[in-house]
């Protein structure tokens, strides 16, 4: 497709287009000089043929505005909006150098887990500002989250493109021809996908988790090769661990990405500020990993977090044990830790994952109940349990997002 302005193009009788930077279906972003200042902006207006189409134009100047009202470092800046000679909308922004992170993790590989959790926290200060102000972003992903340089050359993450529209437009459901999609079914939570209305800030915080997953670990937690596979496998399958995927992640990164990836937006970080908090303790090592997961669960009560623990962590509302499905995952201190405890280790920072639907009963060591019954299933052991899991594993085939 040809686009709407070609290099030498002059917009607005100031702004010199200088090349395309990307085309859709629906818009252009060219880079473009002003004249006087020389200054380089980007231009990103609507293509002709979208103007017929009001829901896009009104999306556009949602997020026009929405982008407009955000000043933090870590969102693109927009400096100005209105409307070509042709009619169509714009938006002024500046202009970024360097590349998203869907290009960093595609160039480089999973990245290490500080860079990650360092990117995921930054995206998190853009989009904690974003829900002060009651912006939902709702296409969260690293093709979105742009990594520059500053000055002083550390990196800076801006996420882009706010306020797009929470519907999946009927004409780009095949995932396999294009792999783009308004709110990306990769990305997406399971409200988002059918109750649309029900949005809020924590499908935000599903997305993020989506990113943290794949920045670690090079792959995404629901893969397959069409929309209908996608959206069974986010309604109904809980994910391999990221440490599945490449061994050696800490388990407290396994912890904070089960909590955002769960089903049920209240059994997730309930604002951004919680999953900063966490992510901080992940990356410092502030407290024992399963203090990220839910010490109102069932199968915890007794092992609430202590005076030292960061707080907003461990917030799960009751029930939520019993509402998971088969294959999540629950953590707990191992009963007789003491004895049990690797040389070196302090008694209290021995820790073991159990499986959630067979969890060692308290009124009997030694043995496995399942929620909701009071059947007791044999002899408990995390060992066998992760051998399994780790048997189960398996790849699918892979989407771009």
């Amino acid at each position: 497709m040809v686009a709407p302005v070609q290099p030498g193009d002059v917009l607005l009788g100031k702004y010199k287009v200088e090349r395309v930077l990307g085309q859709g279906g629906m818009g252009v972003v060219v880079a473009a000089r002003h004249q006087h200042l020389g200054e380089l902006f980007a231009v990103k207006f609507l293509l002709p043929e979208a103007l017929k189409d009001e829901e896009a134009v009104g999306r556009f100047l949602r997020e026009a505005r929405a982008s407009a009202r955000l000043k933090g470092e870590h969102v693109a800046r927009v400096h100005d909006v209105g409307r070509l000679d042709t009619g169509a909308p714009y938006m002024l922004m500046e202009h970024l150098q360097g590349s998203d992170l869907k290009e960093v993790v595609r160039s480089r590989g999973p990245l290490p887990v500080e860079e990650a959790i360092a990117y995921v926290l930054q995206a998190c200060d853009a989009i904690g500002e974003a829900h002060a102000l009651g912006i939902i972003h709702r296409d969260l992903k690293p093709a979105n989250m742009f990594l520059i340089r500053r000055p002083n050359g550390m990196p800076c993450v801006k996420v882009l493109d706010f306020g797009i529209s929470k519907q999946i437009t009927p004409d780009n459901v095949d995932l396999t021809r294009t792999g783009a999609m308004l709110g990306s079914p990769l990305y997406m939570s399971p409200e988002q996908m059918f109750r649309t209305k029900h949005v809020d800030t924590r499908s935000d915080i599903w997305a993020l988790g989506v990113v943290l997953y794949e920045l670690v670990t090079g792959t995404l937690p629901f893969l397959a090769q069409t929309l209908t596979e996608v959206v069974g496998l986010v309604l109904q399958e809980e994910p391999l661990l990221p440490s599945q995927h490449r061994p050696g992640l800490p388990p407290a990164l396994d912890a904070v990405v089960s909590r955002c990836l769960q089903k049920k937006p209240e059994h997730r970080f309930q604002s951004i500020e919680e999953l900063m908090q966490a992510l901080r303790a992940v990356l410092g090592g502030v407290v024992p990993w399963d203090r990220v997961s839910s010490p109102s669960n069932p199968s915890l009560q007794g092992y609430a977090p202590g005076p030292g623990s960061a707080p907003g962590l461990g917030q799960t509302p009751p029930g939520h044990l019993a509402q998971t499905p088969r294959r999540s995952w629950a953590t707990r201190p191992r009963e007789g830790c003491r004895a049990r405890r690797p040389p070196g280790r302090s008694r209290c920072r021995a820790w073991a994952i159990r499986p959630a639907r067979c969890l060692e009963s308290r009124e009997r060591p030694g043995t496995c109940w399942r929620p909701g019954t009071s059947r007791r299933v044999g002899r408990a052991s995390s060992r066998s349990f992760s051998s399994r899991r780790r048997q189960g594993s398996r790849s699918r085939p892979a989407v771009s997002g």
